[in-house]
């Protein structure tokens, strides 16, 4: 069992081994636990979360496994049998194979810790040096999908990042990987990120729903009688967390393109005069209050509005949502120590520039503009409630479509995985 007591020791143990100094085998470790948020929420809530973090780390390790052994809980197989593959979870964990090609184990660490941490935490050897930084999984956020803006996101959507990647960024394509390969990819992310949500959930039901002065516990095994109170209650949690992927299926609305008017790439000789009357439509609502795209992406669309720097919700979870400003040096230092990485304020899109992250087919920045990027500040349009009323109608999230199809480069060929 790890201590997760953080004094000056132990954050100074942790600052060497957040800044690259991270030579200390996780097979020994096992999963990194969520010191970062469960010191958010110590400050926020002014609660000891030390016995919490020991408590959930080993009811998550009883129910997950280890970084070489995963387990798919029981409760997964039982109410939720095609969600998560014991199989691809193998082929995804363990060590790295011993060749640079990808083989049938050990594939997460190969292509993916690098980045994005062994434990998922969006914090590998090399993810300080990135603008932006890897996406971290625990929290269950995922900014690019065919899913409303509160669901997860598809398999289909992970897999296609995944071979697409996500231009202007670190996130390559991975071109070498087979579909199996995929697949065990997609399934260790979402076992990672549910595992990682259920903690969140049991520090956060331990921070308000405890009495920890009284000695209450999150999981206390030496207790029988108790632990399978809590255990009922993790049960709950974790019931919440799985059925939330499970009903991303039945989150994708479906958005038929306009009658009156083609989309870019559907235009005819006959209707390339309502094509044009689009984009110039689309121009108008870019600049326009409603829409307000151009206060971030600036008039040109390249990204130069005159919006006020901003930082992701990664960021701002625990720096302004507990009263930190990101920029403040000294009170960051205790978060660093925990594994927090330095915030870098967001940079919108450059849309000319052509990099469309989440994808350039129409329907998909359909379903940016319509529901928004969580996790950033893209906000989700302002939607009319009735014909004639306040908002945007689906005729002009269209328009706003064939404008940025009308000025988006083609950019060059992104980063290819060569591992």
């Amino acid at each position: 069992m790890r201590n997760p007591l953080l004094g000056v020791f132990g954050s100074l143990i942790l600052v060497l081994g957040f800044t690259g100094c991270e030579k200390m085998s996780r097979e020994q470790q096992g999963f990194e636990p969520n010191y970062l948020y469960a010191h958010a929420i110590s400050v926020s809530q002014e609660v000891n979360t030390d016995q919490p973090l020991t408590d959930s780390d080993q009811l998550l390790n009883l129910w997950f496994g280890t970084l070489d052994e995963p387990k798919v809980p029981e409760l997964i197989e039982e109410e939720f049998p095609d969600l998560l593959s014991l199989e691809n979870l193998q082929m995804a964990a363990g060590p790295p194979p011993a060749t640079t090609e990808p083989g049938d184990r050990g594939l997460y660490r190969q292509q993916c810790a690098s980045c994005h941490g062994e434990s998922g935490q969006g914090r590998g050897p090399v993810a300080a040096s990135q603008n932006p930084y890897p996406r971290e999984f625990r929290n269950g956020w995922f900014k690019y999908r065919s899913t409303e803006r509160q669901s997860k996101p598809l398999k289909e959507d992970l897999s296609r990042i995944l071979r697409h990647g996500l231009g202007d960024s670190q996130m390559p394509k991975f071109t070498k990987l087979s579909d199996r390969q995929i697949d065990a990819l997609v399934d260790y992310v979402i076992y990672l990120s549910i595992r990682g949500e259920l903690e969140r959930k049991l520090l956060n039901a331990a921070a308000f729903d405890l009495d920890l002065d009284a000695g209450d516990r999150v999981y206390d095994p030496s207790n029988a009688e108790k632990a399978k109170e809590q255990l009922e209650t993790a049960s709950k949690l974790l019931n919440e967390v799985a059925g939330a992927w499970e009903r991303a299926t039945r989150k994708v609305e479906v958005f038929d393109p306009p009658k009156d008017f083609p989309i870019i790439g559907s235009e005819t000789a006959e209707n390339r005069d309502r094509l044009a009357e689009s984009i110039e439509k689309g121009h108008k609502l870019f600049l326009g209050e409603v829409a307000a795209c151009s206060k971030c992406h600036g008039e040109s669309a390249k990204g130069e509005g005159n919006q006020a720097p901003d930082y992701d919700d990664w960021i701002k979870e625990w720096t302004k949502k507990i009263g930190i400003e990101p920029t403040d040096n000294e009170e960051l230092l205790p978060f660093l120590a925990r594994g927090g990485l330095k915030p870098q304020a967001l940079k919108p899109r450059n849309i000319v520039a052509g990099h469309l992250r989440g994808g350039r087919e129409p329907l998909d920045i359909y379903r940016r503009i319509r529901y928004g990027i969580p996790g950033a500040t893209m906000p989700a349009a302002a939607m009319a409630a009735a014909p004639g009323g306040p908002g945007l109608t689906n005729d002009d999230i269209w328009h706003l479509v064939n404008y940025v199809l009308s000025i988006a480069q083609i950019p060059t060929p992104t980063q290819t995985n060569t591992q």
